[in-house]
């Protein structure tokens, strides 16, 4: 029996060709169904019937009926991916990995629809074989690392979920010019807001929530997570909210943040390091103080918040919880210097918060009034340098990247051995 091929009638290759151009000019700009309708006409023209071909268009790759539809096929799951039109996209996806079985673009969009359905382990597989077919895509290795951390998270009974205004949060819509200024700079600050989940319980606290409350709080309904808590990594308005300090005080602008969300969720408490609560009144006159536990070096959390017996307002001490599948042990360390309060988050002991003391090659600024180069150094070098290579590292802004390790960064960034007055001559005009 003979097998069917795709075709098309010579005359129409330009029409096709200038289809796909429309589409992808429409892609580029964000017009999704634009290039979708457009991708969609390109495709029309083509049959599987013995239309003849022209026998020279065979031999360029970006004309032969298989390779071309293949690639339409491609694009056009693309653009349903961004209308969240995930089955169009997943049979788009499917149809050009069985054109072009050879080509890494198939399986790259296909495992894009398998990652925001929550099917990893499908994602995954569709991953690995579009690295198998394109080793250098940068793109397609990132996505690959990060869907093997997702399935080790869930391995832990842990899912991380790392938010940003602009993608996830601070959507313009229908909102008074304010809050679209407000979430304009938003965007500009590069803020990551984190959700850290217990999947067995659907519990999670979120840390640093900021900006967004009520886009924050749609998506933990959305997910049917439960917040039982809120962690500030420091008291900075970027990270908690409240009325910004001088010069833009001046626009009485107030960002959304921690008093916020502690009034919407009136049951739960702010886990802050005691050195960084005036910061946050300060911006947060109304915040009554008994809504902040209090955390110090070394105090652990569990979720479910079930495994805290007797804590009371202070989270303090080795916790005797291993983490089982089933719990997520929270390990605060005081890691001062950007802030006298700020904190990183140890999940697990192995997923780090680092707020703003830790980022891809660099840390926070230590030039505010109340920072101290001395304690950063200490901070850095021997805290942060004294974790295990593995733990994978989210910062609290992307700055050069969404994540890292403690192993890159000993190796590139600043945890990397260096003498203390060599660390205060670099830092000190920052």
């Amino acid at each position: 029996m003979s097998q069917s091929h795709p075709c098309y009638k010579p005359d129409v290759l330009q029409d096709i060709l200038k289809a796909k151009e429309r589409g992808t000019e429409a892609y580029k700009k964000g017009q999704y169904g634009t290039a979708t309708a457009e991708y969609s006409k390109a495709i029309a023209n083509f049959s599987t019937a013995p239309i003849p071909v022209d026998p020279q268009s065979t031999t360029d790759p970006k004309v032969e009926p298989t390779a071309l539809l293949g690639t339409l096929k491609s694009n056009r799951s693309a653009s349903y991916f961004n209308e969240k039109k995930y089955e169009d996209a997943l049979k788009d996806a499917d149809d050009a990995v069985r054109l072009r079985p050879d080509w890494a673009k198939g399986y790259f969009r296909r495992a894009e629809v398998y990652r925001v359905l929550g099917r990893y382990s499908d994602a995954l597989e569709a991953y690995e074989a579009a690295h198998q077919r394109d080793v250098r895509d940068r793109l397609i290795l990132e996505r690959l690392t990060k869907t093997k951390i997702i399935l080790k998270d869930a391995s832990m009974g842990l899912a991380l979920h790392q938010l940003a205004p602009g993608r996830d949060l601070c959507q313009k819509s229908f909102m008074t010019p304010i809050q679209n200024m407000i979430f304009e700079y938003a965007v500009q600050m590069r803020n990551f807001i984190y959700f850290v989940e217990n999947l067995a319980s659907k519990e999670c606290l979120v840390v640093d929530a900021c900006w967004d409350i009520d886009g924050i709080l749609k998506f933990a309904q959305k997910r049917g997570l439960k917040i039982v808590g809120a962690v500030v990594t420091h008291y900075h308005v970027d990270h908690v909210g409240g009325l910004p300090p001088p010069p833009f005080d001046r626009y009485r602008v107030r960002v959304d943040g921690l008093a916020k969300l502690l009034k919407k969720l009136p049951k739960i408490k702010a886990y802050v390091n005691p050195a960084d609560i005036p910061g946050i009144l300060k911006a947060n006159p109304e915040i009554p103080h008994d809504r902040f536990s209090h955390t110090e070096d070394g105090g652990t959390l569990c979720l479910p918040m079930s495994l805290n017996i007797g804590l009371g307002g202070t989270v303090s001490g080795q916790s005797d919880h291993v983490s089982d599948g089933r719990s997520t042990i929270i390990q605060f360390i005081h890691t001062p210097g950007h802030t006298p309060g700020s904190q990183c988050i140890l999940i697990n002991g192995s997923r780090l918060l680092s707020g703003d003391t830790l980022f891809m090659g660099a840390c926070g600024r230590v030039d505010f009034p109340d920072s101290d180069r001395d304690e950063m150094y200490h901070s850095l070098q021997h805290k942060l340098a004294a974790l295990p290579d593995d733990v994978i590292v989210y910062p609290g802004h992307n700055y050069g990247g969404e994540m890292t390790t403690i192993e890159n960064e000993r190796q590139h960034g600043l945890l990397k051995p260096k003498p203390r007055d060599d660390f205060m001559r670099e830092f000190a005009n920052t």
